[in-house]
């Protein structure tokens, strides 16, 4: 095999002369193969009327040949015909390029060089490349960045092309492993208030990249003030049977002390697009069985009613970051619109019986994440972003509202300190990169919750703002996020305090 480059040149012996006195008059594309000479001229970075150097006509020139690359011709050759004075302006040139675009290629495998898990057809199907057939497109340096920013890999070098015969090659990947799991510990201190101060914590425990494959395991438990505990177990595999179908299997209980206790399962199957983007469809059984507090009667109704949903939904997952830990510049979007049926059970006081009645509603859900990366400078990063939960239903039960609050929501404000049908939060944060991943931030934050009416409880809507200060460090034990947070409405001493510690495993 021999070494492939990317892009060849040719140039003519007047190319020592070239100055940057030089002012460009013409530019002329002779041959430009299967681009329009339209395509050609708009890649090059420079224009007639603007001034040549070598350092910018050699830009220029890779910048065609990597276009013809990522068109799916990495043998092209850029040829300069033509670099010589203007006869009619002398302190002016006039350049003429041709290109011979070479042979379309066929990928003849992948190979891996530096892994001990990975295995070259999770690569394939990350960038979109099918061994055995027409290399459609080569970009080594997009194909690195997409690489690393699924944080599987420590360390990612861009690919290498070597022919194999005339118009076979392989592409080798240079690649160092992300440790196959990780343990996340959250602890946080919120002040005392309604007696829900104190320590809140939560483990998660996160296997990556399993079998070499992308696979995941996720275990999580959040232990809050007041007996209330949640559990969460997933397993998700990005290309099943290695296809572009993903599927994901997730079971999460919430026990809430002796109110109620909630089991949630959940399947959801994913066909992902070569750009990335995914769309889903899910199916979701939620049961609600009330506890002794729960089946009390409160203005002649069942506190908590006994109840099972299934509902059905679609969704959109885009996830675009340049490295996951610490992005400058990125998009994440997650959407979830779910439709079904819950099917309640209920005891309540008519005409002084107690009688126990059996009910159907719908219910529509929608849930949705965003969060936008952009570099304001070099080292100042602008988070901006939202999420939105809304619940519509005939009939409103205590579980089934949406919970805010707390270190991963709104972080001024108690663990699930609000609950409502509808809720919001708009989030602004700047950060100062020091070195990535470490780098300091202070945020502002809104969250809006509506609370439906309850037995006992009034219907109610308002925003809540909160702001904050946080780090975040790499240290030798792992990745240290810390924050303080709180809310205009208590006093600065009263803030929440949140640390979360990641260990590679």
């Amino acid at each position: 095999m021999h070494a492939l480059y990317a892009q060849v040149f040719t140039y003519p012996d007047s190319l020592s002369q070239l100055s940057s006195s030089f002012v460009l008059s013409t530019i002329r594309i002779l041959e430009s193969g299967p681009l329009p000479v339209e395509t050609i001229a708009a890649t090059l970075p420079f224009r007639p009327g603007d001034r040549l150097t070598t350092e910018r006509l050699q830009a220029g020139l890779e910048a065609v040949a990597l276009r013809y690359a990522e068109a799916g011709y990495p043998l092209a050759r850029v040829i300069i015909r033509q670099l010589d004075l203007d006869p009619h302006n002398p302190d002016r040139l006039v350049l003429a390029l041709a290109i011979d675009p070479g042979p379309r290629l066929f990928l003849d495998r992948i190979l891996l060089k530096g892994t001990q898990r990975t295995r070259p057809h999770f690569v394939a199907r990350l960038l979109n490349l099918q061994p055995g057939r027409r290399l459609r497109t080569f970009n080594p340096e997009r194909m690195a960045d997409q690489l690393a920013a699924t944080g599987l890999f420590r360390r990612v070098d861009p690919p290498t092309l070597y022919l194999t015969g005339d118009t076979t090659a392989v592409l080798v990947f240079p690649l160092e492993e992300a440790s196959p799991g990780s343990f996340d510990l959250l602890l946080g201190y919120q002040p005392a208030g309604n007696g829900q101060g104190g320590l809140v914590g939560s483990g998660h425990l996160q296997l990556r990249h399993l079998f070499g494959a992308g696979r995941e395991l996720t275990l999580q438990l959040r232990r809050l003030p007041g007996r209330i505990s949640r559990f969460r177990l997933e397993v998700a595999d990005p290309f099943l049977l290695g296809t572009v179908f993903s599927l994901r299997l997730g079971f999460s209980g919430r026990q809430q002390d002796s109110t109620y206790n909630e089991q949630d399962f959940r399947l959801v199957l994913g066909y992902r697009f070569p750009s990335g983007l995914q769309i889903t469809g899910s199916w979701r059984r939620e049961i609600i069985r009330p506890g002794p507090a729960g089946l009390r009667l409160e203005t002649g109704r069942q506190r908590i009613a006994q109840g099972t949903a299934t509902l059905f939904g679609f969704g959109l997952i885009w996830h675009r970051l340049d490295r996951p830990e610490a992005p400058r510049r990125g998009l994440t979007l997650n959407i979830q619109a779910e439709r079904g049926q819950k099917t309640r059970s209920t005891r309540q006081v008519i005409a002084n019986d107690t009688l126990r009645t059996y009910t159907r509603t719908r219910q529509d859900r929608l849930e949705a994440v965003l969060r936008f990366y952009h570099p304001l400078a070099n080292r100042l990063v602008l988070v901006a972003g939202g999420d939105l939960a809304l619940l519509r239903a005939d009939q409103y039960d205590a579980a089934d509202l949406y919970r805010l609050g707390g270190a991963r929501s709104l972080r001024g404000y108690n663990e699930e300190q609000f609950v409502g049908h509808r809720t919001a939060r708009l989030l602004i944060e700047m950060r100062h990169l020091l070195t990535p991943p470490t780098f300091i931030f202070g945020f502002l934050e809104a969250g809006y919750v509506a609370t439906p009416p309850l037995p006992g409880i009034a219907a109610h809507a308002g925003w809540h703002p909160g702001y904050g200060i946080g780090l975040q460090l790499a240290t030798n034990a792992g990745l240290l996020h810390l924050s303080y947070a709180l809310n205009p409405n208590e006093p600065l001493l009263d803030g929440r305090l949140h640390l979360r510690l990641t260990l590679a495993l």
